[in-house]
């Protein structure tokens, strides 16, 4: 008996059948409710009535609460559109396409400027930039990020072009302007130091030194002050009509100038006429010796070529090279009216700054002289006066305000060439789209 006590006892393995396995399951949680799923049922309706009770307001308007889900205002320009949203939003619930601003803003693309000849990699959509519903800004007043994406590595984004990377309007991140190597090769024999000298004097009647605002003035129709260009009727006869004076020998009694004009043939039909008057007055003119001669001219004729042979050529070589420059035979080197730089198979001339633009309305606080360092010591006509770019970071670059934008100073269209702007605009009016009375800005 003691043996089969010690006796291990025989494992009985697991019951594995279906039976067995249900057994050992509680049955009862198919009768008590799910916790997640009751708390997903009330936060749902919780936040209907939330949703319910906030769309209150904005459907009876309380407190203004209705201008959380309008629009933005737009910007000065767009501002005639305020209550038109059709005229840009062409499709419902969908962004502007670049279609709709080019019904209006027919300008050339980018580059703006008809020197470049690069063209970019991607074609940006105008939204891209000009971002509207921001208030009453002005739209092309646009950030420098949207151009130095581009531009501080111009050969990744274009091809063709041919300017510098651009990063920021800092030393050593702008190119410097090429206006300044630019020659300044208008024939003319303009000394600025002789108009304004260091010390004040008096010169043949007129007081020294002249003021910039003397010679340079700026055109008060012209939206930046553009300068307008210096002509010798406007500008310099009050000092230098003598210059035009002809009469060699003296011999008309009174000092009688030349027109100033390019067409020779009308200057020695003047001279001619006024000899012709002067001898068919006083016939007894030809009896005296002209110049430190002893004799007179032995006829009416003779002494009529001889006056007027001598005035023509003692206008044309001394006195017109007293400003201007001569060729052969004194032949005077005819220069344009023009606006920015003389070029001379371009008689309307260049502008000085080929990409810039520049404002003198914006700067007309600033004294000439602080950007045009060498007026005051330049003495040649070629020696160009164009502010080199440091000049510029005195006020631009690091203000941290607008002044320092590339939109200042740079165009990204070309808005010369927009054609359909005017006539779009009057379509709209004869439709009634836009109120008549209201001008750009939103105002009446």
């Amino acid at each position: 008996m003691a043996k089969e006590e010690n006796k291990p006892l025989e494992y009985q393995r697991r019951l594995r059948d279906t039976k067995g396995v249900a057994q050992r399951l509680d049955l009862g949680y198919l009768k008590r409710p799910a916790i997640l799923k009751v708390l997903r049922d009330r936060l749902i309706w919780v936040l209907l009535a939330v949703a319910v009770l906030a769309s209150v307001p904005l459907v009876l308007g309380i407190g203004g609460s209705r201008r959380a889900v309008e629009n933005g205002p737009l910007s000065e320009a767009h501002a005639i559109f305020e209550k038109r949203c059709e005229v840009c939003h062409t499709t419902s619930f969908g962004s502007v396409t670049d279609k709709a601003c080019s019904q209006c803003h027919d300008g050339a693309a980018h580059p703006a400027k008809l020197v470049d000849t690069g063209h970019a990699n991607a074609q940006v959509r105008c939204v891209q930039c000009h971002v509207e519903h921001r208030g009453k800004t002005r739209l092309a007043a646009l950030n420098s990020a949207n151009c130095t994406s581009c531009h501080r590595d111009i050969a990744a984004h274009s091809t063709g072009a041919h300017v510098k990377n651009v990063s920021a309007f800092e030393p050593e991140k702008h190119p410097e302007f090429r206006a300044i190597t630019l020659p300044d090769a208008r024939p003319l024999k303009l000394n600025h130091a002789a108009h304004m000298p260091a010390e004040p004097k008096t010169l043949r009647g007129m007081k020294l030194p002249m003021n910039c605002g003397d010679c340079h003035v700026t055109d008060k129709n012209s939206p930046t002050n553009q300068l307008m260009p210096v002509t010798f009727e406007q500008n310099c006869k009050s000092c230098h009509s003598r210059e035009l004076e002809f009469d060699i020998y003296q011999v008309l009694g009174k000092s009688v100038p030349a027109p100033h004009t390019k067409d020779a043939k009308a200057i020695r039909e003047i001279i001619a006429a006024a000899y012709q008057k002067k001898l068919a007055e006083d016939p007894g003119i030809v009896r005296r010796p002209l110049g430190n001669d002893l004799n007179a001219e032995p006829s009416a004729a003779s002494w009529l070529n001889r006056v007027v042979g001598e005035s023509e050529r003692y206008l044309f070589n001394r006195k017109c090279g007293y400003c201007h420059q001569t060729g052969g035979e004194g032949l005077v080197q005819k220069v344009n009216r023009i606006q920015g730089r003389y070029v001379e198979a371009k008689p309307e001339g260049a502008p000085w700054l080929e990409r810039g633009e520049f404002s003198h309305r914006a700067h007309r606080a600033v004294e000439c002289e602080s950007c045009h360092t060498q007026a005051r010591k330049s003495t040649k006509t070629e020696e160009v006066l164009v502010p080199a770019m440091k000049s510029c970071f005195q006020c631009h670059g690091e203000s941290g305000t607008s002044l320092d934008e590339c939109a200042m100073c740079h165009l990204y269209h070309n808005r010369n060439l927009e054609k359909e702007r005017d006539r779009r605009l009057r379509e709209l009016i004869g439709r009634g789209v836009i109120d008549p009375g209201v001008r750009q800005g939103g105002q009446r």
